[in-house]
């Protein structure tokens, strides 16, 4: 009866076959403890996280479920291993391989649980205000889950016996050939930092570059999205745009009305007079423009002698920056001008010519032909 078990004690590559019997026995318990301890453990860390008032907890069960589950899987691997008894030969590939699924769980672990940490993240970029709040919040994640890829590739190659400096020193050229294919990212990500921290515009402001005009929709780690008057999104790259000259309108303190106003020549210096005198009083005395001299100027000159008309400056802002009630203001500005113009008995020029002649030929017709002599 012992001697049917005798194949117990036989060997296969320097291996018991009764020790890889049990190390299959190991690694097949792993695969059904793993399904038990998701369906009992995990289930009551859950049901622990759902009662909590804070969601943090959620987030980081939803973000550890699966490193963990693969956690399990790498212990009874381990265990299954140490059944074997191997050899040093097997042992030599087997424990690194071991080692870098244990540092591969752990730093997957570590970038997932970034997201649910990410709350961070937005109370130290609070201070830029709420609306780069998600520009920054996306540059920051990024780069740190960019880091955590690294660091664990770098730990796993470790494990394996690879020098990480000397083969980054072996691949310089193909290191500098993709610096340089990667100059354009580099160079986009630069830019959002600079249009970050140089505060030069936020979601929702209005702004004009050289190639694009609109209103700010986002501001991404590689471009910006602005929605053009038309309603269209245009996709800028953040380097170009770090690097051209953008009006943000949305930071005008005042806006500004510019106007020119034309009376014709047989207006008097009288008459001149008093309608520069009343529109200096009307906007002096008008609650919506803004009157202080330390922060705006308000013109309202006679500045030229026009080919059919002389013209008159009117150069004032508004205390408001919104541009339909700007659009009230000004329409209500314009015909309070006309109706002054109109009391003072001048009047609008436009475009003319007048023609005289010193003296017709004494042979011409009304009808404005020459008569015939003969």
């Amino acid at each position: 009866m012992f001697e049917q078990w005798n194949w117990w004690n036989e060997t296969l590559w320097d291996i018991s076959l009764g020790n890889l019997v049990l190390a299959v026995l190991v690694f097949l318990f792993a695969l059904l403890f793993r399904k038990l301890f998701a369906h009992l453990v995990l289930k009551q860390l859950k049901n622990f996280a759902t009662k909590t008032e804070t969601t943090l907890d959620d987030k980081f069960y939803i973000a550890l479920e699966s490193p963990l589950k693969l956690a399990f899987i790498v212990v009874f691997f381990y265990l299954a291993i140490a059944v074997l008894n191997l050899s040093v030969e097997f042992d030599g590939i087997l424990t690194p391989l071991i080692r870098s699924l244990i540092a591969f769980t752990l730093f997957w672990a570590f970038y997932r649980c970034i997201e649910p940490l990410s709350f961070i993240v937005d109370k130290l970029t609070f201070a830029f205000g709420t609306e780069l709040t998600y520009a920054l919040h996306n540059l920051f994640v990024k780069g740190l889950k960019i880091f955590i890829i690294l660091m664990g590739l770098t730990a796993v190659l470790s494990e394996w016996g690879i020098n990480v400096i000397g083969l980054l020193a072996s691949l310089s050229i193909v290191g500098a050939a993709l610096a340089f294919s990667a100059k354009d990212t580099l160079s986009n990500l630069f830019g959002t930092l600079t249009i970050v921290f140089d505060n030069m515009f936020k979601p929702g402001d209005w702004i004009m570059t050289p190639e694009v005009e609109g209103i700010v929709a986002e501001i991404g780690s590689r471009s910006t999205k602005i929605r053009t008057f038309a309603k269209a999104i245009v996709t800028v790259p953040n380097a170009i745009l770090a690097n051209s000259a953008v009006t943000n309108w949305s930071k005008m303190t005042n806006r500004r009305i510019k106007m020119h106003i034309g009376l014709e020549y047989r207006t008097s210096h009288e008459q001149i007079t008093r309608i520069t005198q009343r529109f200096t009083d009307y906007l002096k005395n008008h609650p919506k423009i803004e009157t202080d001299t330390k922060k705006v100027a308000t013109l309202i000159n006679l500045v030229e002698f026009n080919e059919s008309s002389i013209d008159i400056l009117l150069y004032y802002f508004t205390k408001t920056t919104h541009w339909i009630e700007w659009l009230h203001i000004r329409e209500e500005n314009m015909l309070e001008f006309m109706k002054i113009i109109e009391e003072e008995g001048a009047a609008f020029a436009f475009p003319s010519q007048q023609l005289y002649m010193e003296k017709l030929p004494r042979n011409f017709s009304k009808f404005g032909e020459m008569e015939n002599n003969e």
